[in-house]
């Protein structure tokens, strides 16, 4: 059944509720790296600081508090919604681009976002069949009709727009999710300002402008 955010959301004000805040971002950076599979509930409760007990009076088990840390991603998702709302009447290639941007910064404020969405995405199954129709279905959706009318438009090369989709994603993420890799290999992260504004600008003029049609750019008045 889809959640409905708007009432699945809870204010943090009790003592109570910001313990299960606590829970949930501990929960989130443990399956955002190392996956559903192999984190185990002791785990969160240590890395949240709570007992086991403390832990399960706020979540029955390991699939609601998945499911629960899963919920706290929307906010991010919702920021990039509103943006691209309020740039409705913009043309199909700009607002996918005012998207790619956005999504590189929420993925650099928020990586285990990006994190989820690589291991699911790999592992299929039913938690990545809940974040589909909870959290992402719509958004990729909506970006995949945006990537279809910037081709129909003559500003896209005209690959599968679904494919546009996913390969950005995943490009803009990539950088993100394998900084471990970045340090062990190469001494050096991303994670400072000028590093982060160097991926995004490699994002956008190097992927990015990669599917932008460029001759229909320069006939265009």
């Amino acid at each position: 059944m889809k959640v409905n955010f708007l009432t699945a959301a809870l204010q943090i004000g009790t003592k109570g509720e910001r313990v299960a805040a606590r829970i949930r971002a501990a929960a989130l950076e443990q399956f955002s790296r190392q996956g559903f599979e192999r984190t185990t509930m002791g785990e969160i409760a240590r890395e949240a600081g709570v007992s086991q007990a403390a832990l399960h009076y706020h979540f029955q088990d390991k699939a609601q508090l998945w499911r629960s840390a899963m919920l706290d991603l929307a906010a991010h998702i919702a920021e990039e919604e509103r943006a691209i709302t309020a740039a409705r009447d913009a043309r199909a290639i700009d607002q996918l681009r005012m998207a790619m941007r956005l999504f590189v910064e929420i993925s650099w404020r928020h990586p285990a976002l990006g994190r989820i969405v690589a291991l699911e995405g790999m592992a299929g199954g039913e938690r990545l069949a809940w974040l589909v129709e909870n959290l992402l279905g719509d958004r990729n959706r909506r970006l995949a009709h945006l990537a279809a009318r910037a081709i129909a438009e003559g500003d896209l090369k005209p690959f599968p727009p679904e494919q546009i989709v996913v390969t950005l994603q995943a490009a803009a993420a990539g950088l993100i999710n394998l900084q471990p890799l970045m340090r062990a290999n190469f001494g050096v992260l991303a994670y400072s300002a000028a590093g982060r504004a160097a991926h995004l600008d490699m994002i956008l003029a190097a992927v990015f402008d990669g599917f932008v049609n460029r001759k229909t750019e320069e006939t265009r008045p």
